[in-house]
């Protein structure tokens, strides 16, 4: 698994990684956007076994209770799916308080449901209230720690796009004894709180679905200049991570204090996406094909490399076309959401893989009984697999780019406009910009302390 979600993200960036404790009685969580995907990932991070908390629902007959106990999971009973079975959740606690008395580790998702969202859903106390728990039976001397994670997918359900891992300090429990001891409500919904609100510094969140999608269109169209010109390097995710933040800070500014300027620039961005639409583009090309000269130098370039690689292309696309798609096509086929898409393509890649790669070496050793053949083979399978892909997505930009020249030529006018209008967005960007930054000196004294 951990070798699936290095190939299964195009990156993996883990901010804060040395502060995870190699030992100790550890409550790691995190938000949920991915269903099994997030314990996956979570779980290939740390060095040491975890116990995850799983809905109860899930462990039925006597088969499946003992697969997902074998997989380290504790049913954990919901009241939204079977109110009669929420007496349960007595013994689920009791193996909480003896895995984490015994110095183990445990992962669970205190929204308690699983959506791709850029929010963070309402915290449950059953956290708060398992750890206080443990720590009340032990006189507070078990030290146990909360590990907060979150989990920022550019898209958890694609294959071969980033992943950032944000991670925070740990909480101590015993910071809540005192005020455990005298009021035990209070002391659970103190330490939730505190849970909600490092959650939400970890993650994008925006709870307004319509600052949300202005947040994306402002992010498609200005991030990459604002990257340069704030010297962020865009492999840099955790300023990217920063960079986002302040985006959002900024519109939440302008929406309160300039709500007409904020509707205006967003009918203006609504009606450029849909002009670009309608012939088939996207922003990045478009952005990309204004420098004409570079845009036909690189594109004629291209014709040699295409050829030359069409070969191993096809070779690639042959050995492993089966065990990349068939995942896929099962996703869609059987995952009740989407929230289950990607996480079921990536476990199912595991077993195609392993299972279509066996079968063709040991074919390619049948067949030819030689040795180093069959060794060159083994070894080739992965690595035209990446080249493969690879060089399939590259045709596909140069094929787009290709249909925009030709667009050029056939709606000069109409591309010279879409890029006017595009200029004129940005422009509107800048302003709104250094009008934000004369705000923050205003209020900070001239102690700007923000990428923006």
């Amino acid at each position: 698994m951990q070798i699936a979600v290095r190939i299964f993200f195009r990156s993996v960036t883990i901010r804060n990684k040395e502060l995870i404790p190699k030992n100790g009685p550890l409550l790691v969580l995190a938000n949920h956007p991915s269903t099994f995907m997030d314990p996956i990932v979570i779980a290939s991070l740390l060095k040491r076994q975890v116990y995850f908390l799983a809905k109860g629902e899930l462990f039925k007959g006597s088969f499946l209770t003992w697969f997902f106990t074998t997989l380290n999971m504790i049913p954990v009973y919901r009241k939204q799916d079977d109110p009669s079975q929420m007496n349960k959740n007595k013994d689920t606690f009791v193996k909480c308080f003896e895995h984490l008395e015994n110095g183990g580790a445990i992962l669970m998702f205190p929204e308690g449901t699983s959506i791709t969202e850029r929010k963070l859903r309402p915290i449950k106390t059953g956290a708060a209230r398992i750890v206080l728990g443990a720590e009340a039976r032990n006189d507070f001397k078990l030290g146990i720690q909360i590990f907060n994670i979150g989990l920022n997918y550019v898209n958890p359900h694609k294959f071969n796009h980033d992943l950032f891992v944000n991670i925070d300090t740990p909480i101590p429990v015993s910071d809540y004894k005192d005020v455990y001891i005298l009021d035990t409500f209070k002391g659970a919904s103190n330490l939730t709180e505190e849970i909600r609100v490092r959650l939400e510094k970890l993650i994008i969140a925006i709870e307004d679905d319509k600052i949300n999608e202005l947040v994306n269109n402002v992010e498609t169209l200005y991030k990459y200049k604002l990257s340069k010109d704030t010297g962020v390097d865009k492999k840099d995710k955790s300023q990217d991570f920063i960079l986002t933040k302040n985006i959002i800070e900024t519109v939440h500014y302008f929406s309160i204090h300039k709500p007409q300027m904020v509707e205006d620039i967003r009918l203006q961005i609504v009606n450029y996406f849909r002009r670009i639409n309608a012939i088939n583009i996207t922003d990045t090309v478009l952005v990309k094909s204004s420098e004409s000269k570079t845009f036909l130098r690189s594109s004629f370039n291209s014709l040699f490399t295409i050829v030359i690689g069409f070969p191993f292309y096809l070779y690639g696309l042959v050995n492993n076309y089966l065990p990349f798609e068939i995942p896929g096509w099962i996703a869609n086929k059987v995952a009740k959401s989407i929230e289950f898409r990607g996480a079921i393509g990536m476990v199912g890649g595991v077993f195609t893989f392993l299972f279509f790669y066996t079968l063709q070496i040991i074919l390619c050793w049948k067949f030819t009984h030689i040795k180093w053949l069959t060794v060159g083979y083994a070894l080739s399978l992965p690595l035209s697999g990446i080249f493969g892909y690879w060089y399939y997505y590259w045709v596909d930009k140069i094929r787009t780019k290709w249909l925009l020249l030709s667009l050029f030529y056939k709606k000069s006018v109409f591309i010279s406009s879409l890029i006017n209008e595009r200029e004129q967005i940005i422009s509107a960007f800048d302003t709104a910009k250094k009008e934000y930054v004369e705000a923050l000196k205003s209020k900070q004294n001239g102690d700007v302390t923000k990428l923006i």
